[in-house]
C-alpha cells in the first residue's frame, strides 16, 4: 500500500491541507486542555490565525521541500514561518498579559510539534517503504567529516542505505553519528554479518587509509561478496556528479601498492627543471607515465618517440588537455632506424634521455626473436650511441627483472641490452643508468587487465601454473623510482627497485575475483593452461653475479657494477648484424646463449640449442 502511496510526487496542495489540519488541531487541543484563558476562539479568529501560519510558512518557502525528503533546514523555515506568524497575530488580538504570552508560546510549541511531527513519520515510512533487497547496505569506513559528508550525500538514495560507519580509531568506536553505529572489524562484526544482517558493499571515504589497513579490511570482507569502493577528495565530489556517481571501485594496485613513495624533489627539480627531455615509446604505459611524472618538474620540452600510431595520438589528446608551460613533441619514428634517432637528437638539444621502447610480450617476442633483437637491442644501441655522441647530460634504460637469468628471448634480449649500456658506462661522460623492476600492474601485456576482462565475461580466469609468482609494482610507482634513479644516481650503476613480496598470481585472480563481490570457482572459475614458452615459475632481480648496496632511497638498491669486456661488446655487435642480414632463429639463439651465458630458455623449440 504504501508503495503505492509514494510511487510519485505530490503537488504543494497536499501539504497545504496537512498543515490546515495540523495547525486545527493545536488550537483545539490547547482549547481542551486550557479553556481559560483562549485568544483563538471563533471561526473568525481561526481562519486568521491559519491564514498568517500558512502565509508566512510559504514567505519562508516552506513548501518548496518534499515532505518525503524533510531535513533540519526544512524544520527552520517552518519554525522561522510560525515564530513570524504568532507575532503578527499577538499583534492582531493585542496582547498585552502574562497568560496572553505563556498561550501564545504553547500555541507555537503546539502547532510546531505537529507539522514536523507528520513531516518525519512520512519520511520514515517513505525510507522504510522501499525494498530492502532493492537497496545496499552499506558501511562506510572513516567516521570522520568525509564519512559524515558521504552519508549525508547517500542519505536520500533509491539504491544504498548507509548501515553504519568503519574506523580504527578506539575513541570513535562503539559511538553512533546520526544514529549509526561506529565499529571496528571485530568478532561481533563478523557474527552480525554471518547472520545475514551483513553489508553488501563497503565505501572508503578517506584517501588517508593505511596499506595495513586497506590489506585488513579487504581480508575480513573477501569471504563474503562485498564490494568495496572509494570516493575522491570532497571537493572532487561537490564538483561532480555527487557521491554515488564518484564511487570508484577498490583495484588490486589498492592492495600492493605502498603508502607513500618519497622521492628527492630538489634533485628531481634540478634535473628536469626547463631541460629538454627525450622519452622513446612515449605511448606505451611506462614511457607515458613518465611523461605525467615529469610534468611535476616543468620540463621545457618533452619529446614522445613512438613508431605506434594510435597509442601516440591517444596520449596527444590526453596532454592536449593539461595546463602546463612544457611544450610537446610528437615523432612517430623507430629506434631501429638511426636515420630518425639522428634527427631526433640533431632537431632538439636534448638533456636527459629515458629509453623506454621495447619488445616485451614474452608470448610474442618469443616467436620472433630477429625482430626482438633488432628493436630490444639495435633500438638501445641507436639510442645510447647517440646520445652519447651528442653529449646529453643523462641517460636512464628501463629495463625489466626477466632480464635476470633469462628464459625467455624478451628477458634475453633486454640483458644484452643491459650489458651494451654497461660497457659504455665507463668510457665517456654521460651519466648512463640502468633501472630495473618486475611487472608493473595494469601495463600493456600485464596480468591485471587480461584477468579483467575474464572477469567481465564471467570467466573462467586462466591461469598458467598454480605455483607461478610474480612481482609487482603500480605504474605510477614504478615511474617515479625512474625519475628518481635519474636524478639521484651516479655513473654506470644498475639501480634495482623493491617490489616488495612476490605475489602468487593464483592469489592475485582470487583476489580480484573477491574485489568483483564474486567467490572463485563458484562465480568465476579458475582454470589451469600451463606454462607459456618461455614463462618460468618465478623471476629474479639479481644475477649470480651481482649484490645489492643500499642507496638514499629505501626502496632503490644498487646492484654491484658488473664489467663487460670488448671481447662481449664485440659479439652484441654481431648479433646485431646477423639479425639485420637475417640469420636463422637457431643462429640468433645460440649467439645470445653465448654472450648471456645464464639464458636457459624453457622454450622446448631452444632448449637444445648451445
Amino acid at each position: 500500500m504504501f508503495q503505492k502511496i509514494f510511487k510519485k510526487h505530490y503537488s504543494k496542495k497536499y501539504a497545504f491541507v496537512m498543515d490546515i489540519f495540523c495547525l486545527t488541531i493545536a488550537m483545539e487541543l490547547l482549547l481542551f486542555l486550557n479553556g481559560s484563558i483562549i485568544v483563538v476562539r471563533g471561526l473568525h479568529d481561526k481562519i486568521i490565525f491559519l491564514f498568517f501560519s500558512l502565509l508566512c510558512i510559504i514567505l519562508f518557502r516552506g513548501y518548496s521541500m518534499f515532505l518525503r525528503f524533510t531535513t533540519f533546514i526544512d524544520i527552520s523555515k517552518l519554525s522561522f514561518g510560525l515564530l513570524l506568524s504568532i507575532v503578527g497575530y499577538s499583534v492582531y488580538i493585542g496582547a498585552d498579559t502574562r497568560a496572553h504570552y505563556n498561550y501564545l508560546l504553547l500555541l507555537f510549541y503546539f502547532s510546531l510539534s505537529l507539522l514536523v511531527f507528520y513531516r518525519l513519520v512520512i519520511k520514515i515510512i517513505y525510507n522504510r517503504t522501499i525494498k530492502d533487497d532493492m537497496r545496499l547496505n552499506t558501511l562506510l569506513y572513516g567516521a570522520g567529516t568525509n564519512g559524515l559528508r558521504v552519508k549525508r550525500a547517500l542519505d536520500d538514495s533509491n539504491s544504498i542505505k548507509v548501515v553504519g560507519f568503519l574506523d580504527d580509531d578506539k575513541s570513535k568506536i562503539g559511538r553512533t553519528i546520526e544514529g549509526l553505529p561506529v565499529q571496528s572489524l571485530n568478532n561481533k562484526l563478523q557474527k552480525t554479518s554471518n547472520k545475514g544482517r551483513g553489508v553488501n558493499q563497503i565505501i572508503i571515504t578517506t584517501n588517508k587509509l593505511s596499506q595495513k589497513n586497506k590489506n585488513t579490511l579487504f581480508n575480513f570482507f573477501k569471504n563474503k561478496k562485498v564490494k568495496i569502493f572509494k570516493v575522491p577528495s570532497m571537493d572532487n565530489l561537490a564538483i561532480n556528479k555527487g557521491a554515488i556517481n564518484n564511487l570508484s571501485p577498490f583495484k588490486i594496485e589498492d592492495l600492493l601498492k605502498r603508502d607513500q613513495i618519497n622521492i628527492d624533489l630538489d634533485k628531481n627539480k634540478k634535473l628536469y627543471f626547463k631541460k629538454t627531455v627525450l622519452v622513446t615509446g612515449a605511448a606505451g604505459s611506462i614511457g607515458s607515465e613518465i611523461v605525467r611524472q615529469l610534468l611535476n618538474f616543468s620540463p621545457k620540452e618533452i619529446i614522445l618517440f613512438d613508431n605506434n600510431e594510435n597509442s601516440l595520438f591517444k596520449i596527444k589528446k590526453e596532454l592536449e588537455n593539461k595546463k602546463t608551460k612544457t611544450i610537446f613533441r610528437y615523432l612517430l619514428k623507430s629506434v631501429t632506424d638511426l636515420n630518425s634517432v639522428e634527427f631526433c637528437f640533431s632537431r632538439f638539444k636534448i638533456d636527459v634521455v629515458f629509453h623506454a621502447a621495447a619488445y616485451k610480450h614474452v608470448y610474442m617476442t618469443e616467436n620472433m626473436p630477429q625482430a626482438t633483437i633488432l628493436n630490444n637491442i639495435l633500438g638501445t644501441k641507436n639510442v645510447i650511441d647517440t646520445a652519447i655522441k651528442e653529449k646529453v647530460s643523462t641517460f636512464v634504460f628501463i629495463s625489466t627483472d626477466k632480464a635476470v637469468n633469462p628464459s625467455n628471448v624478451m628477458g634475453a634480449t633486454k640483458r644484452v641490452a643491459e650489458m651494451y649500456v654497461s660497457a659504455l658506462s665507463s668510457e665517456n661522460k654521460t651519466k648512463i643508468i640502468t633501472t630495473r623492476f618486475g611487472n608493473v600492474l595494469g601495463s600493456n601485456g600485464s596480468v591485471v587487465p587480461i584477468f579483467q576482462n575474464q572477469i567481465a565475461k564471467g570467466g573462467p580466469i586462466t591461469v598458467t601454473h598454480p605455483k607461478v609468482t610474480r612481482f609487482f609494482m603500480t605504474i605510477t610507482e614504478a615511474c617515479q623510482l625512474v625519475l628518481e634513479a635519474g636524478a639521484t644516481g651516479n655513473h654506470g650503476e644498475i639501480y634495482v627497485f623493491d617490489m616488495g613480496q612476490p605475489v602468487k598470481i593464483i592469489d592475485l585472480a582470487i583476489n580480484m575475483i573477491r574485489l568483483s563481490g564474486l567467490i572463485e570457482n563458484e562465480d568465476i572459475k579458475i582454470e589451469f593452461s600451463g606454462l607459456n614458452e618461455g614463462e618460468k615459475l618465478y623471476e629474479e632481480l639479481l644475477t649470480d653475479q651481482e649484490s645489492l648496496i643500499k642507496s638514499h632511497n629505501k626502496l632503490i638498491f644498487i646492484a654491484e657494477k658488473q664489467k663487460i669486456d670488448n671481447i662481449t661488446k664485440t659479439k652484441i655487435l654481431q648479433l646485431i648484424t646477423d639479425a639485420s642480414n637475417s640469420k636463422s632463429t637457431n643462429s640468433l639463439i645460440s649467439s645470445i646463449k653465448k654472450i648471456v651465458p645464464e639464458f636457459m630458455s624453457t622454450n622446448p623449440n631452444y632448449k637444445m640449442l648451445k
